[in-house]
């Protein structure tokens, strides 16, 4: 009996594991072109039955598992006003002090403009309220709140400095302004903006997650204990990795670096919604990853899916990218439907896997009966589904 292992690694968000899995599952229950009925379901993996069908290529059973790392997300640590302040400022540096970074997101797609540029604005918005929290307590003991974890002379004389020229600054605000603030920040996802700055930031320099080991390595190995599981299992015929958001990076440093070349014989790769190829503007080694991780093509291809519209992605490669050229990377563009709000709150960034034609690719099958294989793709085709 032919049977396949799905692989999914969810991006960035606080959510139990399993939530994207059901999703995903719950999506593919409702194919209209690939007919299969759930048949068991654990924390572990989600079991799907293929009802035999003359126009796909599917396996009998398709074990879907989600390789959840939201536990591994730092917990932002409860820090004195000053050292929010001091965050706050090292973070907008990062992001909008470099450069490049602007020309990233200017050489893609308006769309990405806009959500760089909306983030940009949540970012200074943090740090304005950040600035009058610090002025607030400019009324305290400077000698207990201007003292940060260093605790050094030299941080409590910065630190008051700081906490008189925030005072200063929101003293020399309009009170409208105040009042608007008051009102923005409390409708808008700063707080989320901010974390998802920070952490990103974290992931990029590989900081020490535990003292020991850096944030890219324990992402890694835990889908790297997921894969190697499925692998071990030598029941699949086929591995199909999915990658969502934040998670395609993860999938790519994985695939980079995989120990066994022959194991990638039985894989193949899908990464949906990706930010790598505007991250890779900030991270030399996010960069090199991208580039080995495609060179090493998978058995059953490496096919990268994105919307125009989806203002948090750009793609894993660009669209001139050599390895779209080369035949390494399949790019596929869908537009989802959704309003204008829901690309500026982002929510049609959860919505890949309601696309017929984006499942459909996921399990090697194409676009869907009628429609071109593979709309703006260009390249090599992918390859072609295995005689089940």
């Amino acid at each position: 009996m032919a049977s396949w292992a799905l692989i999914l690694v969810p991006g960035y968000y606080r959510k139990p594991k399993n939530t994207l899995r059901d999703v995903l599952v719950a999506n593919l229950t409702l194919s209209e072109t690939m007919p299969m009925t759930e048949t068991a379901s654990d924390t572990d993996k989600a079991t799907l039955t293929v009802t035999p069908s003359d126009t796909t290529g599917l396996p009998e059973t398709l074990d879907v598992f989600e390789a959840s790392w939201s536990d591994l997300i730092p917990t932002p640590a409860e820090e004195r006003p000053i050292g929010r302040l001091f965050q706050g400022l090292s973070l907008l540096i990062y992001w909008l002090g470099y450069p490049r970074m602007w020309l990233a997101i200017f050489r893609y797609s308006f769309y990405i403009a806009v959500g760089y540029l909306a983030s940009a604005a949540m970012l200074v918005l943090w740090l304005i309220s950040l600035i009058a929290i610090v002025a607030q307590a400019t009324g305290a003991d400077t000698t207990t709140t201007a003292v940060t974890a260093d605790g050094s002379d030299a941080m409590v004389w910065l630190g008051q400095h700081v906490q008189t020229a925030a005072a200063w600054l929101v003293a020399k605000l309009p009170p409208t302004w105040a009042a608007t603030l008051t009102i923005l920040i409390p409708l808008l996802p700063v707080m989320t903006v901010a974390d998802l700055a920070a952490f990103t930031r974290a992931y990029l320099r590989d900081a020490a997650a535990d003292g020991i080991t850096g944030l890219r390595a324990r992402l890694r190995m835990r889908v790297q204990t997921s894969l190697a599981k499925a692998l071990a299992a030598g029941s699949y015929d086929r591995v199909i990795v999915v990658g969502h958001s934040f998670g395609s990076l993860i999938v790519t440093d994985l695939i980079a670096g995989w120990y066994r070349a022959v194991d990638l014989e039985k894989i193949s790769v899908v990464t949906i919604g990706s930010p790598g190829a505007v991250l890779a503007f900030r991270s030399d080694w996010l960069n090199d990853e991208i580039a080995a991780a495609v060179e090493r093509r998978p058995g059953h291809g490496w096919t990268d899916i994105h919307a125009d519209r989806d203002l948090l992605s750009a793609g894993l490669v660009p669209i001139d990218s050599p390895a779209i050229e080369a035949g390494d990377v399949t790019r596929f563009v869908v537009d989802l439907p959704g309003g204008l709000m829901d690309r500026i709150d982002g929510t049609i960034h959860f919505t890949y896997f309601r696309d017929e034609r984006v499942l459909r690719t996921i399990l090697g099958q194409g676009a869907a009966p009628g429609a071109p294989a593979l709309p703006h793709s260009v390249g090599k085709p992918a390859l072609p589904a295995p005689a089940v």
